[in-house]
């Protein structure tokens, strides 16, 4: 009578993951150091097969929304793998539900061998009473663990805005973070002066379009252009083209934010929970709003006109708006009415960037329906 000793070869894959978000200590969880321990493990066990290594570094336990796992499971469902090992339950998932899910219902069903090396789990043994109870457990502690430091985290966030510190990755165009304190901004003067001539061209009269084109025209780099010259690893949904330029958006941003005249707003949006991370907006009343939080750039009185004349920009003007210029101005514009119905021809190099003085200036409140006006107020702001 013959025996079939041929044992069983599992194509295993080895699952690594680390998040900070989770209060992951790189220390003792690091990629490297998961990597080494999993193929110590396989290589002691001849049944065991490295098929391929997948990492998600970055990416939270507390979902399954994540590339490399996804990859996993593909090559579970194409059948190209057979076998999944990770350090423990907890690079696994921090969901207790989710986590209970594949170990004991889907993994088994697609025939599939999951170890946890430091948990000492393997479901090729075989579940015992002490698995049904200690399994189930310790996923629910690491759930428990990660809700636990997600409170932390949101609370000091929370302690910070408070206090005036700044808490964004990066640092508003016009500002830097000092290297002192990482969270409090300090002036960049070549950047602020950038800022300051926008200020001063709306107050001018000029429009958002206007002021982006000069800008551009200048040769001015736009602010995600000049964080990257900076050597910032900066990246935004905000960029449409290879090479960032100058837009009416990017000026609007700059003459709508508060943060020039020292005021420090943060925390309009946050996610329901640690589990979900769509963002949604909260009410103002919850924003932690700061004054003299920095430096100013931007004076609030100058602030607040350009508000007063943004405000009007976005006004319907008067179907019939009286002219405020004199009989001869309204007689040499007739003849141009026609031609002031068009849109206004972009600026070129011919054409002078040197703003006029304040006092040349035509009132920006002045209504936009006469076509005098308008003729004039291009004519100055070319």
């Amino acid at each position: 009578m013959q025996h079939n000793t041929e044992t069983k070869i599992w194509n295993a894959t080895l699952y690594l993951r680390l998040s900070r978000d989770d209060g992951d200590k790189e220390e003792s969880n690091s990629i490297t150091g998961q990597r080494e321990l999993l193929r110590d493990f396989i290589r002691t066990r001849p049944e065991l097969r490295e098929y391929a290594v997948r990492i998600d570094d970055g990416f939270t336990g507390s979902n399954f929304e994540r590339p490399s796992f996804k990859k996993m499971l593909e090559d579970v469902k194409a059948g190209r793998t057979n076998c999944i090992i990770v350090k423990d339950l907890s690079r696994f998932g921090r969901n207790y539900l989710d986590a209970g899910e594949y170990i004991e219902k889907i993994f088994p069903f697609l025939g599939v061998r999951f170890i946890a090396v430091n948990d000492n789990y393997d479901s090729l043994g075989g579940k015992n009473a002490s698995d049904e109870l200690i399994i189930p457990f310790k996923n629910l502690i690491n759930e428990a663990y990660c809700r636990d430091i997600s409170v932390k985290v949101r609370t000091q966030l929370e302690v910070k805005r408070k206090s005036g510190q700044y808490i964004g990755a990066f640092a508003v165009y016009g500002y830097l973070k000092d290297e002192a304190n990482k969270n409090h901004l300090i002036v960049d003067e070549y950047a602020a002066d950038i800022v300051r001539d926008i200020f001063s061209w709306k107050l001018e009269g000029m429009s958002p379009q206007d002021i982006a084109s000069r800008l551009n025209h200048n040769g001015v780099l736009s602010p995600m252009e000049y964080k990257k010259s900076l050597g910032m690893k900066f990246a935004t949904s905000f960029k449409a083209n290879p090479q960032a330029v100058w837009s009416a958006n990017a000026v609007l941003r700059i003459l709508k934010n508060p943060v020039y005249t020292g005021v420090l707003i943060q925390g309009k949006e946050t996610t329901p929970s640690y589990k979900v991370r769509k963002r949604v907006t909260k009410p103002e009343s919850e924003w932690a709003i700061v004054s003299a939080a920095h430096e100013a750039i931007i004076e609030r009185r100058d602030f607040d006109s350009v508000q007063k004349a943004l405000s009007l920009d976005t006004a319907a003007a008067p179907a019939t708006a009286p002219c405020s210029f004199s009989a001869a101005w309204c007689s040499a514009a007739s003849a141009a009415q026609a031609w002031c119905a068009k849109p206004f021809p972009p600026a070129t190099k011919s054409m002078s960037t040197t703003s006029a003085p304040r006092t040349s200036r035509i009132n920006p409140v002045r209504p936009t329906g006469c076509a005098t006006r308008r003729l004039n107020n291009w004519f100055w702001t070319r």
